[in-house]
């Protein structure tokens, strides 16, 4: 089946920073792709971000994030970098467990009248970490890693591209 749903982890795959939780707020704006918190640390979106978001949505995908962090600095970037408009649904929860938080996003869908089978689900993150409770709690979901699978986040509308309607069909 073709994919239907792209879940995309935030630090390490959306942008340059391993934890933003840990930022001094309130961050600012410093540049169209970056903010700065209180101390001066910088967060800058990786290239492509803004044009591969805008391509799954062309696609007609649902886009969702699903981030291990305090909401409030996950929020303030999307807002402050103006990415939320690309995104479905935002899953950012204060614990490391992905699989938790991968399987509430599946159930809001199903309970909005979108129920989606595992193969329909790709999910990118940087670590694989939690891959195996994510799979043992939601099955057999599809998953990039970034920085291994795909070196740019932009590969990910040439991985989704091949492996459309059509390439599915005669695989």
């Amino acid at each position: 089946m073709a994919v239907r749903l792209v879940i995309l982890d935030c630090d390490l795959t959306l942008w340059n920073h391993p934890n933003v939780t840990a930022l001094a707020r309130p961050l600012r704006r410093v540049a169209t792709d970056a903010v700065e918190d209180q101390a001066g640390v910088r967060v800058t979106l990786f290239p492509g971000v803004h044009r591969t978001l805008e391509g799954l949505r062309q696609r007609g995908l649902i886009v969702a994030c699903a981030s291990w962090n305090e909401p409030e600095p996950v929020e303030e970037i999307f807002t402050l970098l103006d990415l939320g408009r690309y995104f479905d649904h935002r899953k950012v929860e204060p614990h490391p467990h992905k699989d938790r938080t991968i399987r509430a996003l599946l159930d809001e869908l199903r309970g909005r009248g979108t129920a989606l089978e595992p193969d329909q689900v790709l999910y990118v993150d940087d670590r694989r970490l939690h891959l195996e409770a994510v799979r043992a709690a939601v099955g057999g979901i599809r998953f990039l890693q970034y920085g291994v699978d795909i070196r740019a986040l932009d590969e990910l509308l040439s991985y989704l591209d091949s492996r459309g309607p059509a390439a599915q069909a005669q695989a």
